[in-house]
């Protein structure tokens, strides 16, 4: 679990940097996006499939099915709306050093190796952080929980720095949010559709905004 709570921070912050300097240099950059899907997916399942091992090794138990009662639905919609407000505000705010502008798809090929990066990506993170990381941390923290998951969201946050800065410090209430949906739905599964569904939204809402483009 190094490799997540230190590793991808780093990496993060260094494609960060190496984008921006591009930016600088070129001005509007065009990145192999599908390239850049395939690559994420490929590193989220690596990550996923280490993070299981870590998990048996460990004897961690990990709920991945959550209860579905009207409390954890109403709570993951509230979630996902409140989400999707602070996303648009937070657009409006960082939209000159957010790199996201060149994560999101423009056309209808890139969309759907979007969907399928962003599938990948709320299964597998949400493993990974609401989960064994979680386990992880719970164990040097002697169970207390709010602690736990305060480290955790900080981690996730970090590991989004390829986003900027500031996205940073929105992400970490986000990611706190998804491990509030999973204590409440006792499983993983919540936390993963919603994050899913936000990811798509943010597409759906906001990505010809964001790109600058009109995507057919």
């Amino acid at each position: 679990m190094l490799i997540v709570i230190a590793g991808l921070p780093l990496l993060a912050a260094i494609s960060y940097r190496n984008i921006k300097t591009l930016e600088a240099e070129e001005g509007q950059l065009h990145l192999a996006k599908g390239a850049l899907y395939f690559q994420s997916m490929l590193m989220q399942g690596g990550l996923c499939l280490l993070a299981y091992y870590t998990g048996k090794n460990e004897a961690f138990t990990i709920s991945i099915l959550s209860e579905w009662n009207f409390i954890s639905i109403i709570s993951g919609v509230a979630f996902l709306g409140v989400a999707l407000l602070f996303a648009s505000a937070g657009q409006k705010q960082n939209k000159k050093e957010s790199t996201l502008r060149y994560l999101l798809p423009r056309n209808r090929k890139e969309r759907v190796m979007w969907f399928l990066a962003v599938a990948v990506a709320a299964f597998c993170e949400e493993y990974i952080y609401r989960g064994v990381l979680y386990q992880v941390l719970s164990n040097h923290t002697e169970g207390q929980i709010w602690l736990t998951i305060i480290l955790s969201a900080i981690v996730f946050g970090f590991g989004h720095g390829t986003q900027g800065e500031k996205a940073i410090l929105q992400i970490i209430p986000f990611a706190i949010g998804f491990h509030l949906l999973a204590i409440i739905s006792k499983g993983l599964l919540l936390p993963m559709i919603v994050h899913f569904i936000y990811n798509v939204c943010v597409d759906l809402f906001f990505g010809k905004k964001i790109t600058g483009q009109h995507a057919p």
